[in-house]
């Protein structure tokens, strides 16, 4: 069983299945095939590029060892450089946010608290008697009140992929929703949200298409939003036989 929480603005530089990063096992060591990657790379290389302007905004190297574990993360941006060693610890991962796990190691239950140490959101799980994550159900709480002022439910597919997100309001409105699509490998390929303002709606189609290598691992990805493109991926992956 997997778990996923539901954000609006996702790292998708891997652009893998959401319900694939928060299983204790996975959060504290990450795997190739947690990343969706295939054929034992070693080295990922990835940088973002906007159609605007030859900049790289962005640029994220993964290195992981020769049975497939992520060994460390490095992030390069206008903020500077982090580096993120694993294996992490149960504390690393637990820095303002609580854990509910079941005998297997599923989430259950996660609690989101703010640097004052105020509940600001629970995220709970429902699975299937097979023991996939079916549905996940998030809870956004005004922190000086505690009082729910946001419901956030997701759908999961039978594979674990996020498949559909819909929030709601306090009293029940639906604020927005949205619906996602994959291709063949597993990698996000469409995502509509519709926005919900009184009698008014605005809708917005995310696309991302991609070229592949021979070991079936995405190497370029283009992203447009609304029919413009507005950045395009590159990947540079290293494989344990070409050392």
């Amino acid at each position: 069983m997997r778990f996923s929480l539901v954000v609006l603005m996702f790292c998708m530089l891997f652009a893998t299945p959401l319900s694939a990063q928060l299983n204790r096992m996975t959060l504290l060591q990450p795997t190739t095939a947690s990343h969706n990657l295939r054929d034992k790379p070693v080295k990922v290389v990835v940088i973002q590029r906007y159609a605007s302007g030859n900049d790289n905004n962005l640029q994220e190297t993964y290195l992981f060892d020769t049975r497939g574990n992520l060994t460390e993360y490095r992030k390069r941006g206008f903020g500077g450089e982090k580096v993120t060693n694993y294996p992490l610890s149960l504390e690393d991962i637990s820095k303002n946010r609580q854990y509910k796990f079941d005998y297997d190691g599923d989430v259950l239950e996660l609690r989101q608290f703010d640097l004052r140490g105020r509940l600001i959101a629970s995220t709970h799980c429902i699975y299937a008697r097979g023991g996939n994550l079916v549905q996940s159900i998030e809870y956004t709480y005004d922190a000086d009140s505690n009082v729910v002022i946001k419901r956030t439910v997701s759908q999961y597919d039978n594979r674990e992929r996020l498949k559909s997100v819909s929030q709601y309001s306090a009293d029940e409105l639906l604020l927005w929703e949205e619906s996602r699509r994959y291709d063949r490998r597993g990698n996000l390929t469409k995502r509509t949200q519709t926005f919900y303002n009184d009698n008014e709606k605005t809708v917005t189609v995310e696309k991302r298409s991609y070229t592949y290598d021979s070991h079936g691992n995405w190497i370029t990805c283009r992203y447009s939003l609304n029919g413009r493109e507005m950045y395009s991926i590159e990947r540079q992956i290293t494989y344990a036989a070409q050392q």
